[in-house]
């Protein structure tokens, strides 16, 4: 694969993640529930952000094109990203991953059901 196939992927990517991340970009500034902050953080929990932004464990793609997030949640990660298959189909792909349970993962070929999915995993971590 060469570079400008490359960086096309990229671009593609992140282009479909834009509504992922602007639904996080509007709720970054919420409050995270103080028994989520406990759960997660159960030792410091005072001291880590409290604010949706605090729950960020990554950008996926980097700041430049970023296609995902990773998110702490109580026990693991959950994490939301753009995947390409190899024929250039765009899935929207959601997994949870933490110790009381096994992985969870789903992808989804439009973002709707994506998203909705990301809105009801910050629903029980958010103040709303």
């Amino acid at each position: 694969m060469g570079k400008a196939s490359t960086v096309e992927l990229a671009r593609q990517r992140s282009e479909a993640a834009a509504p992922l991340l602007q639904a996080f970009a509007d709720i970054q500034h919420r409050f995270v529930r103080i028994d989520v902050l406990k759960r997660i953080w159960p030792s410091d929990y005072q001291r880590r952000p409290d604010h949706a932004r605090g729950l960020v464990a990554g950008v996926l793609g980097g700041e430049r094109q970023p296609y995902g997030l990773s998110l702490y949640i109580p026990g693991g990660h959950a994490v939301f990203e753009v995947d390409l298959t190899w024929d250039g189909k765009i899935h929207y792909v959601s997994s949870r991953e933490t110790t009381s349970t096994r992985p969870q993962s789903a992808r989804f070929e439009t973002p709707e059901p994506w998203l909705d999915e990301f809105y009801q995993t910050l629903a029980q971590l958010l103040e709303l």
